[in-house]
């Protein structure tokens, strides 16, 4: 696609700035030379006008490609747009549009893939292991001595003291979709 609208663009802009040949060949017979010269402004004349019809009809198409394009990322912009807005289609990416306690720091984070939201299930304080439901999705969590705890928990022994079955949390990290887990760095407690 951005191929033809280069050759398209270069071919409209060779076609601009070719030289426009005004002048004829005269003789210094008058009659002859008045023909001549009409005859020779009139073949400039067509082949001005060719070009500039050639010009402009390229200038039309790239804009015509150019407008397709645009409105085409529109299109596939609003959609992303409306599926992410819509927190209540399961589907859909809830991540800034919940109504969390989430900074804006971790929201972005998240927003990018780095993470999810959710809630907390099947929570063992003894094992220090739980289950992220995150829109209907279910991701185990593994931690380890380096993963980062905030909130209002902000050690693993704080985190898995209590029973924080159904917490609202935001854990960031690698999330493996094939194997539905999330190795956690940083697990915010909302």
């Amino acid at each position: 696609m951005k191929n033809i609208l280069l050759i398209l663009l270069t071919g409209s802009m060779l076609a601009a700035c070719t030289p426009k040949n005004d002048t004829a060949a005269t003789t210094t017979d008058t009659t002859i030379g008045d023909a001549a010269t009409t005859a020779a402004d009139a073949t400039t004349d067509a082949a001005t006008t060719a070009a500039d019809a050639t010009a402009d009809a390229a200038t039309t198409a790239a804009d015509a490609v150019t407008g397709a394009a645009d409105n085409a990322a529109d299109a596939v912009s609003d959609a992303t747009t409306d599926a992410a807005d819509n927190a209540a289609d399961p589907g859909a990416d809830s991540t800034l549009t919940n109504a969390d306690d989430a900074g804006a720091g971790e929201e972005v984070d998240m927003a990018v893939g780095d993470g999810l939201e959710g809630t907390v299930a099947d929570f063992d304080g003894t094992a220090q292991t739980f289950t992220l439901n995150e829109n209907d999705a279910n991701y185990a969590v593994t931690i380890s001595p380096d993963t980062v705890f905030e909130g209002t928990a902000t050690t693993a022994e704080d985190f898995f003291g209590t029973d924080r079955a159904a917490a609202n949390v935001a854990v960031e990290g690698e999330i493996d979709s094939a194997s539905s887990t999330l190795k956690a760095n940083k697990i915010t407690l909302n």
